[in-house]
């Protein structure tokens, strides 16, 4: 688990101060979302709501489309996939 976290940080340290502002502002369920959909491309929104925290579907909702907004992710139809 340290060396996946100091392989972290090393990243984060050499990254710009935007791209350190913008993963920041992630929330929990926002980086399970990421990770998800860098595991499996292209995932609709029922398997992207499928999750263990215990948010409410609207607020998943707004979660995901604050990654859109902030052009993380994109939306097609009701396929999300990374940018």
């Amino acid at each position: 688990m340290s060396s996946n976290l100091k392989k972290i940080l090393l990243q984060l340290s050499n990254s710009s101060h935007t791209d350190r502002k913008s993963i920041f502002s992630l929330n929990g369920y926002q980086l399970e979302v990421l990770t998800k959909l860098f595991k499996d491309k292209d995932l609709n929104a029922k398997e992207l709501l499928n999750s263990s925290l215990r948010l409410s579907k609207a607020q998943k909702y707004r979660h995901i489309h604050n990654l859109i907004s902030k052009k993380l992710i994109i939306k097609t139809y009701n396929c999300y996939n990374l940018k």
